[in-house]
């Protein structure tokens, strides 16, 4: 049976060399991996609202609309309320940012909402090729339970993506997260993202997310479990005083 330990330096070990082929490719893959090509620090405005189409799953997906909306700024923060709309799926949650790029209240994986102290680094600006940085986190899922999710972002390089807004530059960002939700039958849940972050619309423009997790198994051999197959593409934006949709 593999052990924890084996399990986890296995999949790092994995991750490293996935991280290590999209860096080491990044040219091949028709990305531009030029440092001195920077995404500033985003000047967020009440209003500003992204709508995005989301899918999950693999032959009959679940599809829903999920809308991010800058509801208020003040010396407490950024609150951001954010609503999923579809046949089968209809909730809303609430994201605060201490600042731009520290998340005290929001989300790892789709719906759901974690509390942590110190705040999620979910960017890292000013951002550029090249940069990689990773978090022990401290995270409270409320009534649930608490726990310390691993996570590990390696920023890889620009790319064109087609936008609501016409075609956009955006960041490659390549994301592990080892969840902390392991039990006596199963191994944590590890998160594998591609995140498309684009300047010029302040937030992601595009991401594929996968997560699953190993059975705890006599086998040799075990199969991974899915729990999240998603894409994420935005079909709307709105920028207060400046209507882009």
């Amino acid at each position: 049976m593999m052990t924890n330990i084996a399990l986890l330096s296995f999949k790092r070990t994995v991750t490293l060399l996935l991280t290590c082929l999209l860096c080491g490719c990044a040219s091949m893959m028709g990305l531009d991996n030029d440092p001195s090509r920077v995404a500033g620090m985003p000047d967020y405005r009440v209003g500003d609202r992204w709508v995005y189409h989301v899918e999950d799953g693999y032959r009959q997906p679940v599809v829903w609309r999920e809308t991010h909306e800058i509801t208020s700024i003040d010396a407490s923060g950024i609150t951001v309320h954010i609503t999923r709309q579809g046949e089968y799926v209809n909730d809303e949650r609430t994201e605060i940012w201490r600042q731009p790029v520290l998340v005290a209240q929001g989300a790892l994986m789709s719906g759901e909402t974690r509390y942590f102290d110190p705040p999620l680094e979910r960017f890292r600006f000013p951002m550029r090729a090249g940069d990689s940085w990773s978090q022990r986190l401290k995270a409270d899922l409320g009534e649930k339970r608490g726990g310390s999710p691993d996570i590990k972002v390696d920023v890889v390089g620009w790319e064109k993506m087609s936008s609501p807004i016409g075609e956009v530059d955006a960041l490659f960002m390549f994301v592990h997260t080892l969840f902390d939700d392991d039990e006596f039958w199963r191994w944590a849940t590890h998160g594998t993202y591609q995140i498309w972050y684009a300047p010029s619309i302040n937030n992601i423009v595009y991401a594929k997310k996968y997560a699953g997790y190993i059975e705890k198994t006599d086998r040799r051999s075990a199969i991974e479990v899915p729990v999240q197959h998603e894409t994420v593409r935005l079909i709307a934006y709105t920028r207060r005083g400046d209507e882009k949709k």
